[in-house]
This record gives structure tokens, sequence and C-alpha cells, in this order.
């Protein structure tokens, strides 16, 4: 499925399923451009959170985040907006040919089933456990986090609790 920007009309995301050709969205550039227009810093507000947080569209893509999601994740605001959920976190699935959101172990997800989940009801998730593998170094580290989520308007806002171990 193709994704288009209802705003702008670009394309968000290439796709080539023939069941529903074309979905509609918001792409980076129009979403900083209403909250702008509206007069919203969405930085200053997500700033003042005091967990990791990611805004995502239906695409599992990042559209924002606050310092401490990229302090968590070491990468600037510019290296994570419009990228995958799964690249943005190192997930190992994410290095893998396919790619985050298509290897066989992707739908299991709770990241991305968490995301999906609440876009699609509108329901958030409350502290969700989940274990985010990671390659450091040629050696595989499962770090333990709990997501939660919410639904505001046609964004998902993703809050990451890291575990700390005993």
């Amino acid at each position: 499925m193709k994704t288009i920007c209802t705003f702008c009309s670009c394309v968000v995301k290439e796709g080539n399923s023939t069941e529903d050709p074309v979905s509609h969205g918001v792409c980076p550039d129009c979403y900083d451009r209403i909250l702008r227009t509206f007069g919203f810093n969405v930085k200053k507000f997500l700033d003042e959170l005091e967990s990791p947080v990611l805004l995502v569209d239906a695409d599992v893509r990042v559209l924002a985040a606050n310092s401490l999601a990229l302090d968590l994740v070491g990468k600037p605001v510019a290296a994570v907006r419009g990228t995958l959920c799964g690249d943005v976190l190192a997930c190992i699935n994410a290095t893998r040919p396919k790619g985050c959101g298509q290897t066989d172990i992707c739908p299991d997800c709770t990241f991305r089933e968490s995301i999906k989940e609440t876009y699609a009801t509108g329901l958030p998730v409350n502290r969700r456990a989940a274990i985010l593998v990671k390659k450091d170094d040629d050696i595989l580290r499962n770090i333990p986090f709990k997501v939660s989520t919410r639904k505001d308007g046609n964004v998902v806002m993703l809050r990451l609790e890291p575990v700390q171990g005993d």
C-alpha cells in the first residue's frame, strides 16, 4: 500500500499491495508545519515529560522525540525523524536484510504491536513488558522496557520506560 500525505500529496511510503493501493497520512514536514501553524511547540511539550517519548505515525515512523528519548538512543532528532522505530532503537531485526517490520519476528514485536494496536483502536497500552534485542560489539543484549502508548489525533505517543536490573 502506498501512503500519500493528505496535505502536500507527497509519497510518505511506497508500497506494492493491490488490495488497498493508497492510504493517507501526514508526512513529517507537514506534521511540523501544522504544529507551528497552531502555535504548539511539540519539542517543549515532549521535553516536559519525565520519560523517553517518541511520537509515531501509523507506519511506526518517528515524527518527533523528546530529549530523554534522543539521549536513550544516542541520536539527534534529524537522525530519527521519519525513521522506523526499530531503526531508531537499533533493534537487531532492523539490521536484517528485510529491515524493521519485515522479518518473521516483527509481528511479535511488543513495540510495534502496541503502537499498531493503539493506532487501530484508540485505546492506550499501559506499561506492557517488552524486550529490545540489540547487538553491541558482536554481543546480543536483551534490554527490558515497559512500553505505554496513547493516541492523539493521527499520532501515537510511545513512552519507553527502561527497566533497571536487580
